[in-house]
């Protein structure tokens, strides 16, 4: 059986530590008093099932290993729209831009550096673009 060490602070908010890292393999590993919950496995930011990180407000976070990681859609999605995909700690997409801003900028990223062929890498809000290939 694991024997968490959890620390409960005046407000509510609750942390679980194993070998004095942040760690939980049952539920979120810290869980403030307003809601926001995040995911840790032995120190690392982790979550398979789902988002590591979920704010209150409604914004998710997926980590992987203490990576930036989803496979099957962006791995950060703000309350206000914006959305930008990470693939093993990198920002990264094929098939479209990697960041995608609630102010209507795109912007292309590939295994990490501003990169695309058939257009523009940068979309601005204003209409300004600015073309990259491998940053």
């Amino acid at each position: 059986m694991i024997e968490y060490k959890v620390k409960v602070y005046e407000d509510g908010s609750t942390f679980w530590h194993l070998n004095g890292k942040l760690h939980r393999e049952d539920g979120p590993a810290v869980e403030y008093s307003n809601g926001s919950k995040f995911w840790w496995l032995n120190g690392q930011r982790h979550r398979e099932d789902g988002p590591a990180g979920e704010y209150a407000d409604g914004g998710k976070f997926w980590w992987l290993n203490g990576q930036r990681h989803r496979e099957d859609g962006p791995a950060v999605e703000y309350s206000n729209g914006s959305k930008f995909w990470w693939l093993n700690g990198q920002r990264h997409r094929e098939d479209g831009p990697a960041g995608e801003y609630a102010d209507g900028g795109k912007f292309w990223w590939l295994n990490g550096q501003r990169h695309r062929e058939d257009g523009p890498a940068v979309e601005y809000s204003n209409g300004s673009k600015e073309w990259w290939l491998n940053d």
